[in-house]
């Protein structure tokens, strides 16, 4: 039996264990990935510390060595806990930052919002109303609308680094957008380059004419009705991208039907929206069998597309064409590692689609509730734009009222609305006045940068004329990031604009539209969700062919 003095030794014992794992292991480094193993070690220490107590100490009943299993381990588990929350608390480097106390000791409460809304960017501007320019949501985690923030973590001089999340979404694979090492990146954004350059972007200008042509069937064969917009911009995307990236359209508007694929990215995407706030959570599910099924299968479909894909040689060159010959010509793993394959595939799924199919349901949201805008935009598309030119593209591309409506729309309602994560050097940065301690977490939401007065007049009102006859509206321009910026900017911005002016153009020229009975858009702003990119809801308008 044991005697009081021996419990008060194991129980002490346990306690030290606990804080000096923290202050000497868990505040040192990232372990993120390691997630599984430090579950695993968690779980099947108790049962090995029991076993052995039972097997070393003869005289100890399987009841005398339970309870000293039990102590041991609440003692360790309790000071572990209390360690890390004091220190989070009273010792943090960002202990000075603002913000909800529940938020500074845990991410947990964090994700226990998201769960409830899918609405991050909606939360965080709540916070900066009520604790100001620099909140910490997290034990070492902030978010800012310093306007000099944008430049000093995004920006080509930036030193910060991309955060351990990006290691996390599609853990083990490897992505463009999701590498950390900047190495690896600029390698692999070399590839990446030589499909969208001017060149290439001229190649892919039938493809947008054949799609857009597509989408505008659709809409004339479905005149007077009211059809789901969002559903056909997103139809339009997939498509496109399917037949950029892999030279195989999804036909989804020809046939008016949802591919599989568009339920499988949404079912994979949504754990992104909740889990976001914890990166090693993701590679924890992905480990344990039976758990992220959703995000496994979306993987897989990766994978077999790609596998897919080598199988044939398009007529015209499409991005995987130039994945591949790097992969024929190169002998450098980064090149070869069937990893990058199957990220990228996914990058170009989720980033040639939702962001664009995003755009083009904002818009026309605003263009059909304001006649104004409307008819403003028609009347300089039929001053100039005559669909089929050999100088079509050219000539959108220096329309400066439809180039202020695609800026505004991206401005109030930009593709990743919570912006991107960034992590900053282990000597910390300057924003301004404030001092940024190393090795944190920090991104600015973009929702909430495109609605700050202090950078724009009337910020909250979609006035296109900003960015054209009244730039005085524009207080300043260099929080207007929708496509980030630097080395780590979206390689398909050019693309992404190209096909929003031509089939926002073509749809002009040839329908009048509104919203259908009972529309009034408030569902789309209201109850569309953040999944890093969102997930729309839908949106009623009534096209009809133009008879002026």
């Amino acid at each position: 039996m044991m005697d009081t003095r021996s419990m008060e030794t194991i129980t002490f014992l346990g306690a030290v264990l606990g804080v000096a794992s923290h202050l000497g292991y868990f505040i040192r480094g990232e372990y993120h990935l390691q997630s599984t193993r430090i579950l695993a070690l968690f779980v099947f220490s108790p049962a090995i510390l029991f076993f052995t107590i039972l097997r070393y100490e003869n005289n100890n009943s399987y009841f005398e060595a339970g309870k000293v299993t039990a102590i041991v381990t609440g003692s360790y588990t309790t000071t572990l806990v209390t360690s890390m929350l004091i220190y989070r608390a009273f010792f943090h480097p960002l202990r000075a930052f603002p913000g909800p106390l529940s938020l500074k000791l845990s991410k947990f409460s964090h994700v226990f919002y998201i769960a409830k809304k899918s609405r991050n960017y909606i939360f965080a501007g709540e916070l900066f109303k009520q604790y100001g320019e620099f909140v910490r949501i997290g034990p070492n985690e902030l978010i800012t609308t310093s306007p000099q923030a944008v430049a000093a973590i995004l920006g080509p001089g930036s030193k910060c680094s991309k955060s351990p999340w990006y290691d996390s979404v599609i853990y083990p694979n490897k992505s463009l957008n999701l590498e950390r090492d900047r190495v690896a990146h600029d390698k692999r954004r070399k590839i990446w380059d030589r499909a969208f350059n001017v060149k290439a972007l001229r190649e892919y200008e039938g493809r947008v004419i054949g799609f857009t042509d597509e989408l505008v069937a659709q809409l004339h064969a479905n005149s007077g009705k009211a059809v789901n917009a969002s559903r056909w911009f997103n139809f339009f995307a997939f498509d496109i991208m399917g037949d950029m990236a892999f030279s195989k359209s999804y036909d989804m508007l020809k046939t008016g039907e949802q591919h599989g694929m568009i339920k499988l990215l949404q079912e994979a995407m949504a754990p992104l929206g909740t889990l976001t706030p914890i990166d090693w959570i993701l590679p924890l599910l992905q480990d344990l069998p039976g758990l992220s099924a959703d995000v496994k299968k979306f993987l897989q479909y990766n994978k077999e597309k790609t596998t897919e894909r080598k199988t044939y040689t398009p007529k015209y060159p499409d991005l995987f064409s130039y994945l591949i010959n790097a992969e024929k010509q190169s002998d450098d793993p980064i090149y070869k590692d069937p990893r990058w394959f199957i990220g990228d595939c996914g990058l170009v799924i989720v980033a040639g689609s939702d962001t664009i199919s995003t755009t083009l349901t904002h818009m026309f949201y605003h263009l059909a509730r304001s006649p104004r805008i409307f008819a403003k935009l028609r009347a300089e598309l039929d001053s100039f734009y005559k669909p089929g030119s050999e100088t079509e593209f050219k000539d959108l591309q220096e329309a400066t009222y439809l180039n202020g409506v695609i800026n505004e729309t991206l401005r109030l309602h930009p593709p990743t609305p919570s912006g991107l994560q960034r992590q900053t050097p282990p000597r910390g940065i300057i924003i301004g006045s404030i001092f940024i301690p190393g090795n944190v977490t920090i991104s600015t939401p973009f929702y909430s940068l495109g609605r700050l007065e202090s950078c724009y007049k009337d910020a909250e009102e979609f006035i296109p004329e900003r960015w054209g006859e009244k730039p005085e509206m524009i207080l300043n321009k260099a929080v207007f990031v929708p496509f980030s910026l630097g080395p780590f900017a979206c390689v398909g911005k050019q693309l992404a604009l190209m096909e929003l002016r031509n089939v926002t153009a073509r749809i002009m020229k040839e329908f009048k539209f509104e919203f259908a009975p009972g529309e009034d858009g408030s569902a789309l702003l209201e109850n569309s969700r953040d999944t890093f990119t969102m997930a729309l809801e839908p949106l009623m308008l009534v096209f009809t062919k133009r008879t002026n």
